[in-house]
């Protein structure tokens, strides 16, 4: 690896612009997304809470589209509210320990590559995710965003796998904020 490839970690550096958090609004990716925060206000850098929604697909039937089936605008519509939600937990705690955050929903099925492009196009110098730490078959059957996500980037990617006790405490905070975990 050349010396050019190599990002510094400073606090207020220059070469750090700000970090990409995504949430798929799991009590695990908002325990990471916390712990983004922390780490965001160590190095004073702002973040950019970030979550991928899978594009709307029709239902295919013989006999058509089940009436009861949301609409395109529908879907987007109820959506982008619930990612919303998750998104204001971040940008909140962010906010109550004097990080400058933003936020980004987005609509793609490939959230990986969501991920990488959105922190291109924020001017992110790293992502802080987190994982659920699977391995052996469920790895390769479920696969993995955050694998996938390594796999892309050209820039730094934290993995964090949170703690039962980060997790309770995510759970905790969802739940006060009348978000199902």
């Amino acid at each position: 690896m050349g010396a050019d490839n190599v990002v510094t970690l400073q606090r207020g550096g220059h070469g750090f612009e700000g970090m990409l958090v995504p949430t798929d609004g799991s009590s695990l990716s908002v325990a990471a997304a916390l712990k983004a925060v922390e780490f965001a206000r160590r190095l004073q850098v702002r973040i950019v809470a970030f979550h991928s929604i899978p594009a709307y697909r029709y239902p295919v039937y013989v006999g058509g589209i089940p009436f009861e089936y949301p609409s395109e605008a529908d879907y987007e519509m109820q959506c982008r509210a619930i990612a919303e939600r998750y998104l204001e937990l971040v940008v909140n705690a962010a906010k109550a320990r004097g990080v400058t955050a933003g936020k980004l929903v987005e609509f793609d099925s490939a959230p990986a590559q969501a991920i990488v492009d959105a922190a291109k196009r924020e001017n992110c110098s790293m992502i802080f995710m987190g994982s659920h730490g699977r391995g052996g078959l469920s790895k390769v059957f479920l696969g993995s965003v955050a694998i996938k996500t390594l796999t892309l980037a050209q820039i730094p990617v934290m993995v964090d796998r949170p703690t039962p006790r980060e997790i309770a405490e995510a759970e905790a905070l969802m739940s006060r904020s009348a978000i199902e975990p």
